[in-house]
């Protein structure tokens, strides 16, 4: 399994920047903040009882274009979204 406090970490502050009133969603999959926050929290749960098939979903959502990327470059924070993303993908890398 990935390095589980890695990715826990990495949820934690790409929702810490979500939870925010001036996140936009508009061009995401998420219909609202509040899906996106309830989503994080699910794929953080999942991992902590090993399911594994989190990663697969995330690759998907922090890949370029992806919902995440959609809401932290109408939000105004991509170039964090960028470092954030690259973190993640040193961690699925090392797998």
């Amino acid at each position: 399994m990935h390095d589980l406090n890695d990715i826990l970490d990495l949820l934690t502050e790409l929702r810490n920047l979500i939870d925010s009133p001036n996140t936009d969603v508009t061009w995401s999959r998420f219909e609202t903040v509040e899906d996106v926050l309830m989503t994080i929290d699910t794929f953080k749960q999942q991992l902590k009882l090993g399911e594994d098939i989190a990663i697969s979903e995330l690759i998907i959502l922090f890949g370029p274009t992806g919902s995440f990327q959609e809401i932290s470059i109408d939000s105004g924070w991509g170039e964090k979204f960028l470092k954030i993303a690259a973190w993640f993908d040193d961690i699925v890398a090392s797998k």
